[in-house]
This record gives C-alpha cells, structure tokens and sequence, in this order.
C-alpha cells in the first residue's frame, strides 16, 4: 500500500495513451487499493523502480473472469510506464510471464491502444500474439481503439 501514490503518478504520466481520459482520481484510488491489497499466490502487482528507488513502472496480474471455475486460468496483463522504455516494458512483461508459468494461469490477456506502438512491440517481442481489434467508443467513458493480444501460458 505505500506504493498507491507511485502508482497513481504513472498511470498520470501515461494517460496520453488514454486519451488522457483517466477515472476520477477516487475511482482510480478505490481501484488500485483493491488490486494491491487482493494480491495472492496467482494474481500480483510489481513495481520497478530506477537507482534512485523513483517508480518508473509496473506490471499487474489481475483475474479476467468472475466465474469461481475458470478465475485462476485467465488472467489479465497490465502495464504502465512512467516512461517509455522498450527495455523496461520487456522486462515486466517477461516477469508476469515467467510468475505466470509457475501458476495455473492458461491464458494471459493484454489489451492495448493501437497508438501505442511500444508496449505493442514489446507484448510483441515477448510472446503474445494478436487476436483481435476493440473499436474505438465515443460513449463515456470514451476508450481509443485497441488490440487485444493472447499469452499461451506453458509450464
């Protein structure tokens, strides 16, 4: 929980790729302290800090289904750079990926703005494969348009 400010200040720094459109900063909040604090042996959070311990990204591991049956076969991959950072991307990726190896996770899930052509590269490089296109919505809350990207997970 003492990283909740760290954590709110890069996903402001990357709003770019949300059209700037973040949540409100108490919905953002109310999420993030849920996330941290439902952490478990499948679902994690990382943080990634520089030399100076300043967070410069993390990575999330979150369920992608409520169903009691299939909860902790698919999961959902997210990550936010304070920078961009190929190198960076990769190496929080390949760590949710290698935590996710040693789970019962099947399937990780990683959707991405089409304008962000880094994280794409990097979910890219590491594995996922592109499985389809979000269209973009002009109802609120207003989303840009996205891939949707697919990790096989293999023990």
């Amino acid at each position: 929980m003492s990283d909740l400010a760290g954590v709110l200040r890069v996903c402001e720094q990357h709003a770019e790729y949300w059209d700037g459109q973040l949540p409100s900063e108490i919905r953002l909040n109310e999420f993030f302290v849920r996330a941290l604090r439902s952490q478990d042996d499948v679902f994690q959070f990382w943080i990634a800090e520089n030399g100076h311990g300043s967070m410069v990204g993390w990575e999330m591991l979150s369920a992608a289904s409520a169903d009691p049956v299939n909860r902790r076969l698919k999961a959902e991959a997210t990550t936010c750079l304070a920078q961009q950072s190929s190198g960076l991307g990769r190496m929080l990726a390949t760590h949710a990926i290698r935590h996710a190896a040693r789970t019962p996770l099947q399937y990780v899930f990683a959707r991405v703005p089409t304008r962000d052509t880094l994280m794409v590269s990097v979910l890219e490089a590491v594995g996922y494969e592109e499985v389809g296109l979000i269209p973009a919505t002009t109802k609120p809350p207003a989303r840009p348009e996205q891939l949707e990207f697919v990790y096989v997970v293999e023990r």
